[in-house]
């Protein structure tokens, strides 16, 4: 895939901004095209590219996701049940919570995206969320460890948890 100077420039400066722990910002240089050409694709909707975007890179950043959350909820809550666990894993993983952490991030900026789903604003939250959970991906196959993106994402989920937590419904309208 053909990237431009301009767009490597763009990715390793989004990818400082990320605050990723300093020994792994090497990983994302000129020098390591592979792991630039990686996050270009998780930030890539299927509506600008259909053969290279983001879909392969936010199955694997689901897992990923799910696995150091469920690390998370268990160092942080020991004493927490498995049935709270599961409950507070959903709200730390969930489309909402990734498209705050995109928002966050300023992901848009860096995403590349058809015409047809730029028009399409009931969209954007998606895919801002799947392009977060692509991103996740991208690191980990970028870094092959978790520690860095679970470092990373620490501060997003112990906000995410204490407002979970305060709240007596745990956000389940039903219920309230």
């Amino acid at each position: 895939m053909n990237i431009s100077n301009k767009r490597v420039q763009e990715i390793i400066n989004f990818i400082r901004n990320l605050d990723l722990d300093e020994k792994y910002q090497k990983e994302f240089s000129i020098d390591k095209i592979c792991n630039i050409l990686s996050i270009n694709e998780s930030l890539t909707h299927s509506s600008a590219n259909r053969k290279v975007n983001y879909e392969n890179l936010e199955f694997l950043g689901d897992a990923v996701l799910r696995l150091i959350a469920s690390d998370f909820i268990k160092k942080k809550y020991p004493n927490m049940q498995v049935g709270e666990r599961s409950e507070l894993r959903s709200h730390l993983v969930s489309d909402q919570w990734l498209e705050e952490v995109g928002t966050k991030i300023n992901i848009k900026s860096v995403l590349i995206i058809g015409q047809k789903a730029l028009k399409d604003k009931s969209a954007t939250a998606t895919i801002q969320a799947e392009a977060t959970e692509a991103l996740i991906g991208a690191l980990y196959e970028s870094l092959t460890i978790l520690d860095p993106i679970k470092n990373w994402l620490i501060p997003f989920w112990e906000s995410k948890s204490k407002e979970v937590l305060a709240d007596p419904h745990r956000k389940n309208y039903k219920s309230a």
